[in-house]
């Protein structure tokens, strides 16, 4: 086995430098220097890996010459970060108790369900809890019930979309006496649809039109404000959709993803989107009660991750699925009650 040749003089004294400067070996200005040597040698790591173009045709061998290089960490793991007394006293016994949005699912005429919480405010609930280490209580509640369980202490958190008074601009604040974790946690474009040959054709004819919306939808903000079209909730996405397929609304708002499952089912060719690339102008925020600092950081920090890691994607396209089941259920008769 032939062994490396050594680096000429010149990249010798530099490694040489470099292997005199610990504290660069473990920063940013070591990565600089590699970059550039290998952008005059053309040299790449791994021969079998090394692009085949501009020039590029192998590695260079002075590259096994190069000290190991310490590479920070990107983050504070989330265990690590300290925790108000919020998110101390949901460890101290255990659990974390959310408050999220709730709704009956399709049932058949006369056998109607009882409000089940929200699946996709859920998932981030129990994410929420697990970093914690302790598990998630969920507490379903109606709108008009949501900012008072949390000042009173019922629930620790809410995880409900977007607060009604808020879809209309963008707020840091969920209202008096409560904080909102900054970012949102139900990010993704919209879609508006109408019917094939209605009077909504085009973005235009939304002025003043009735646009169905699921209950904490960021969308109701966004047809308001960029279309002037009169936004009408609904207990749920499926509520609202059912609504709109009944003829209560000129239009249906909803998540892009949701809506592209359901224009492909044979019972939607009678629909088309008349507006694309909806973005809510308001968050679908974290709320808890204001005064707690550290917890609201410790939340935001754990919604970048959940963007960041793919589970906000995985959690946006299992409930594409499960809305997307739900609504086709309503052409077999099968409906929601409230």
């Amino acid at each position: 086995m032939s062994e490396n040749p050594r680096p000429s003089s010149a990249v010798a004294g530099l490694l040489d430098g470099i292997g005199r400067w610990p504290s660069l070996v473990a920063a940013g200005p070591v990565l600089a220097v590699v970059a550039a040597l290998a952008a005059a040698g053309g040299a790449w790591p791994n021969a079998a890996n090394a692009p085949r173009e501009r020039g590029l045709s192998g590695p260079a061998p002075w590259l096994a010459w190069l000290p190991p290089l310490a590479v920070p960490a990107l983050a504070t793991p989330l265990n690590q970060l300290p925790k108000g007394p919020v998110l101390a006293r949901a460890i101290a016994r255990g659990e974390l108790v959310v408050g999220v949005r709730r709704y009956p699912r399709p049932a058949p005429p006369g056998s109607p369900t009882p409000p089940e919480p929200d699946a996709f405010d859920a998932t981030l609930a129990r994410e929420l809890a697990a970093s914690l280490g302790v598990k998630a209580v969920l507490v379903g509640l109606a709108p008009d019930e949501r900012d008072e369980a949390l000042r009173d202490g019922r629930v620790d958190l809410l995880v409900a979309g977007v607060p009604t008074q808020d879809q209309g601009a963008r707020t840091d604040e969920g209202g008096a006496g409560i904080d909102a974790a900054p970012g949102s946690y139900d990010t993704g474009r919209g879609q508006v649809v109408a019917l094939r040959r209605g009077r909504v054709q085009d973005e235009e004819a939304l002025r003043g039109a009735s646009v169905c919306v699921g209950e904490g939808s960021g969308y109701a903000g966004a047809v308001a404000l960029r279309y002037g079209a009169q936004p009408r909730n609904y207990p749920s996405a499926v509520h609202a959709a059912s609504a709109f397929m009944a003829g209560e609304c000129a239009a249906l708002a909803e998540d892009a993803q949701v809506l592209e499952r359901l224009m492909g089912n044979e019972e939607w060719r009678f629909y088309k989107p008349v507006a694309q690339d909806l973005r809510a102008p308001a968050d679908a925020a974290v709320r808890l009660a204001a005064g707690d600092a550290v917890s609201r950081d410790y939340i935001a920090a754990a919604l970048r991750r959940w963007r960041a890691d793919g589970t906000l994607a995985q959690a946006r396209g299992a409930r594409a699925g499960n809305l997307q089941f739900e609504i086709t259920l309503l052409k077999d008769g099968l409906v929601c009650h409230s």
